[in-house]
C-alpha cells in the first residue's frame, strides 16, 4: 500500500519540488511515478505560475509557518466540495511548487525539506485512502498521466487554482 507510505510519498514530493526549483535537473527521477509527475507537473506548473503571477507575487510568504498556513487554507478551499481526482492530486504538487519557489534563498534546501514534509503529511493523512482506492500511484496516477493525451486540461487546472487563489486573496489582502 504505497499510498499510505509516508516515505514513498515524501520521495515523490521532494523530487518534484527539487525538480521544479531546478535542483535536480540532471538527476534521474527515483522511480516511474516521479518521472511521470515531473513531466505532467512541470508542464502545468509553468502555465499556472504564468497565469497566477499577480496572485503569487502578492503572497507575503516569509517563513515555513506562513507557507504551511497558506497551504492548508488553499487545500481546504480546493477540496471543500469533497471531490477528489488525480487532477486535484496534481494541484497539491503544483501549489507546493509555487510555495517552494517563493521560499528560495539561503535556506532553500532546508525549506524544501520542511515544505515537502507538510505536503506529504497532507497527502498521506487526507488523500491516502482515496489514492489507494483509485489504483495507487502506480496503477492510478501513472495510468492517468503517462499518456499526454489523458492529462488534465491545463485550462481547467488553471481555472481551478485561480479560483482558489481568488478566495484566498480575499482573506489575505
Amino acid at each position: 500500500m504505497e499510498s499510505y507510505n509516508f516515505l514513498y510519498v515524501n520521495t515523490l514530493v521532494q523530487d518534484y519540488l527539487k525538480y521544479i526549483c531546478q535542483e535536480a535537473q540532471l538527476a534521474a527521477a527515483p522511480n516511474k511515478v516521479a518521472e511521470v509527475l515531473r513531466k505532467a507537473g512541470s508542464s502545468a506548473q509553468k502555465e499556472v505560475e504564468g497565469n497566477l503571477r499577480p496572485y503569487v507575487d502578492s503572497l507575503g510568504i516569509h517563513s515555513i509557518e506562513e507557507a504551511g498556513n497558506i497551504f492548508n487554507q488553499v487545500m481546504e478551499n480546493e477540496f471543500a466540495d469533497g471531490k477528489i481526482n488525480w487532477g486535484r492530486i496534481l494541484t497539491i504538487f503544483l501549489f507546493g511548487g509555487i510555495l517552494a519557489k517563493k521560499l528560495q534563498g539561503p535556506l532553500a534546501k532546508e525549506n524544501l525539506k520542511q515544505i515537502s514534509y507538510f505536503i506529504t503529511d497532507y497527502i498521506v493523512s487526507t488523500k491516502g485512502k482515496w489514492i489507494s482506492e483509485n489504483g495507487g500511484w502506480d496503477d492510478g496516477f501513472i495510468t492517468k498521466f503517462e499518456d499526454r493525451n489523458s492529462w488534465v486540461s491545463l485550462s481547467t487546472l488553471k481555472t481551478k487554482i485561480l479560483a482558489v487563489f481568488s478566495i484566498f486573496n480575499q482573506y489575505h489582502s
